[in-house]
């Protein structure tokens, strides 16, 4: 509704009340949306953002699709070709995207805030806007004192550089940004004498056989490392099976430090491994 509403008050021009506001906005928003699928496949060939890149670009284009069967076929005089088409449709969702605002008062609702999405974000921040009943208003409040002319920064919330990315078009400095992550994928071995029986106790709690789990600067989750453990697990282990895959499913009653000193090694290389495999696939690009 607020992508369409937007492409009809562009149409507008001048007599549209948020004139000044929409002709402030982008022509083309910075978004991964204006990506060719070849520029996905390219420089985003080993992170999980490429697929849902292109899932969301498909999806954009299967609504506007389905209301064009639906709606705009069936009303013409009031959704002509030229101003509801593909085009306008995919620059109104990079809108959207880029700027819409949370509204957690507001029972989690979204919304354009003129003027407001102008703001930068900053990963060292914890100010947000949000909607004042008592006032009525989206209501930003600093975390800090600001200097005259100091430009004020806002955070995007708390999401990872490649979040930031797919959603905004951009990401911070190298290193700014501590709820930075990325997912790590993992696998059993098919050639594991106990895979079988491995596979069985995951698939109990929820998992399968490959499983990605999120490495961040600070480290990474327990479960990760309850998936590595059962990965190198030798088969004298097969009691602690069950009990390492509850853990790296996080659906473990008792939650304890999970360390295996016999295995430790192997799980850690195990994790190294698949790090370096993983970066191995962007080496031509660091090179750069």
């Amino acid at each position: 509704m607020l992508a369409t509403y937007l492409i009809s008050e562009a149409n507008l021009q001048k007599s549209s009340r948020w004139s000044n506001y929409i002709s402030s906005l982008p022509r083309q928003p910075y978004s991964l949306l204006y990506w060719t699928r070849s520029e996905l496949d390219r420089y985003l060939k080993a992170s999980q953002i490429r697929l849902r890149a292109i899932e969301r670009i498909a999806d954009i284009t299967g609504t506007f699709d389905d209301l064009r069967r639906r709606i705009f076929s069936k009303h013409p005089h009031l959704f002509p070709k030229e101003v509801f088409n593909l085009v306008t449709f995919r620059w109104s969702f990079g809108i959207l995207l880029s700027r819409l605002i949370y509204l957690s008062s507001m029972d989690g609702k979204v919304a354009l805030v003129p003027w407001a999405d102008m703001l930068n974000h900053s990963c060292e921040v914890e100010t947000y806007l949000n909607y004042d009943k008592s006032s009525q208003a989206v209501v930003f409040t600093t975390d800090r004192a600001y200097q005259s002319g100091e430009q004020v920064f806002i955070s995007y919330g708390k999401k990872s550089n490649a979040e930031l990315l797919l959603s905004y078009g951009f990401v911070p400095k190298e290193g700014t940004n501590l709820n930075d992550s990325v997912e790590l994928p993992l696998s059993l071995k098919i050639s594991d004498k106990c895979y079988k029986q491995k596979l069985k106790a995951l698939k109990k709690h929820g998992l399968s056989a490959s499983q990605c789990y999120p490495i961040q600067i600070s480290g990474w989750p327990l479960e990760l490392m309850a998936y590595a453990y059962l990965t190198v697990s030798p088969p004298s282990m097969s009691k602690q099976f069950e009990e390492m895959a509850a853990m790296a499913s996080n659906e473990s009653i008792i939650r304890k430090d999970l360390r295996y000193p016999e295995i430790e090694e192997k799980a850690l290389q195990f994790i190294l491994d698949n790090c370096e495999s993983s970066i191995s696939k962007y080496s031509k690009f660091l090179k750069v």
